[in-house]
């Protein structure tokens, strides 16, 4: 199931499971990246076979990729937690809504599918993108704090323990029904008929990953 961004052409497709994600063809979108001006040295390298999450940002006019979103879920004795594990827009994107509509849906779509996790966890490289997150959802804290906020003792304790000097975005003191009414609100997506579809033969191309996927283990779920 695809989904379009409110006020744009820009198609989400949200995906989870190891069958769907080893559908993802990165080489197209990695292309793509480039083409419309991403310098190689902006990306890190990721373990693609480690995500659980990923979005899809596809430019309805065009066919090409414009963003993308990939996500780990781990869990532990302290609660379940999203780790930004990579983060690739278009230039230009970086620093406007795509990043905050691309987080807002994956935590729609996780919290309706698997319940609300309790904190969200990004490197130094998108702590921007979690801090404009976090001005937009009542109730949520964030470690550290924006600048001149007073320090939350219990999600400075969470930072300490994920350590690394990662921000984390603490969802525990929202309730679920609360937090998604606000991503709802936040980024406004409606479901994509099926005439909306494009096209083109870009967003049709085929592909593996870069690495040869894992043998699946649960039936994927796109959305």
């Amino acid at each position: 199931m695809h989904h379009l961004l409110a006020g744009t052409r820009t198609r989400l497709t949200y995906l989870c499971g190891r069958r769907a994600l080893a559908k993802i063809n990165w080489p197209a979108v990695y292309d793509d990246l480039t083409d419309a001006g991403a310098p190689l040295n902006y990306w890190r390298w990721c373990d693609l076979d480690a995500l659980s999450h990923v979005v899809l940002a596809i430019d309805q006019e065009t066919g090409r990729h414009i963003g993308v979103l990939g996500l780990v879920q781990r869990s532990s004795p302290e609660g379940s937690r999203l780790l930004i594990e990579t983060a690739l827009l278009r230039p230009g994107d970086g620093d406007g809504p795509l990043l905050r509509a691309l987080l807002a849906h994956v935590l729609v779509r996780i919290a309706s599918l698997e319940g609300k996790p309790d904190a969200i966890v990004a490197a130094p490289s998108n702590r921007a993108a979690l801090r404009d997150l976090h001005l937009a959802l009542r109730s949520t804290t964030i470690h550290p704090p924006a600048d001149g906020a007073v320090i939350v003792f219990h999600t400075a304790v969470l930072a300490r323990q994920i350590g690394d000097g990662r921000t984390v975005l603490d969802l525990r003191p929202v309730s679920e029904t609360a937090l998604l009414r606000d991503l709802r609100r936040l980024h406004g997506v409606r479901r994509e008929r099926a005439m909306d579809e494009p096209s083109t033969g870009k967003a049709a191309r085929t592909g593996g990953a870069m690495r040869r996927p894992r043998k699946a283990t649960r039936t994927g779920m796109i959305g």
